[in-house]
């Protein structure tokens, strides 16, 4: 199938609301689902089916072929993806699989490897990480080990909050059923926003993100994929998380 006739199944499903074009493009991106749960399915318990993630995802792909805006010019299997990668997110939450104190560990390191990347433009050793939070190498290697922090955490994760360091602590080792209504609309509300922002980067950022987030590529492998330098990519993902940082804190 080519672009145009693509656009002319987008078309009749949006305008004339043809459910035959709507399953069609359904099973047409059956393969975005596919494979972003084939990529998180190494990163999660082993109680997690592949079909469990399959089917999770499923509601995620749904979701966007309900919101997609065919007429802007964006790629609807990178909408869709970043769809379905919060939908799965979401599930994973939801089952509270891991001890509350680890997953607080593992937020710890998550925000102090970032933090060195940007210092050091490169991958931090776990002893700096260990370095970095007081804390034994040993420490640190055991936590990614179990959690994989980087593929688990969704992107906003990494976005820093004018919160608290307490209230985001909270955050993370609350449980997601105990959420209010208000507390419920108001992350859907985030994760829309950082979604609308995503897609508004430049090309390149959004290729960076992508390759960095999804991807799981380091900052060296990403220059050689877009022929720049590491410190090049560097610039460009410190760009791409302040414009999302802002859209998020409502500054967009």
């Amino acid at each position: 199938m080519n672009a145009q006739d693509e656009k002319q199944l987008w078309a009749r499903w949006k305008e004339q609301g043809d459910n035959a074009a709507r399953e069609e493009l359904i099973v047409r991106y059956m393969r975005v689902v596919k494979y972003v749960a084939g990529r998180m399915a190494i990163h999660v318990p082993q109680s997690v089916e592949m079909d469990d993630l399959v089917g999770w995802g499923v509601l995620g792909l749904l979701d966007a072929v309900e919101k997609f805006d065919y007429q802007q010019d964006i790629k609807f299997s990178t909408y869709a993806s970043i769809r379905v990668r919060g939908a799965i997110l979401d599930q994973i939450r939801a089952l509270d699989w891991a001890p509350r104190s680890l997953r607080a560990m593992a937020r710890k390191v998550g925000a102090a490897r970032e933090k060195l990347r940007h210092q050091k433009g490169g991958e931090p050793s776990s002893e700096d990480i260990a370095d970095e939070l007081g804390t034994t190498a040993e420490q640190v290697e055991d936590t990614m080990a179990q959690l994989q922090t980087a593929q688990v955490l969704a992107l906003d994760s990494y976005l820093p909050s004018e919160e608290s360091e307490d209230a985001r602590r909270l955050d993370v080792t609350s449980d997601a059923a105990a959420r209010t209504p208000e507390q419920e609309a108001l992350e859907r509300e985030k994760q829309e926003k950082l979604v609308e922002a995503i897609l508004r980067l430049p090309e390149q950022q959004q290729k960076v993100l992508n390759l960095y987030y999804y991807e799981e590529l380091t900052l060296k492998e990403i220059g050689a994929v877009l022929e720049v330098s590491e410190s090049r990519v560097c610039q460009v993902h410190s760009a791409a998380m302040k414009a999302l940082r802002k859209a998020v804190q409502g500054g967009a």
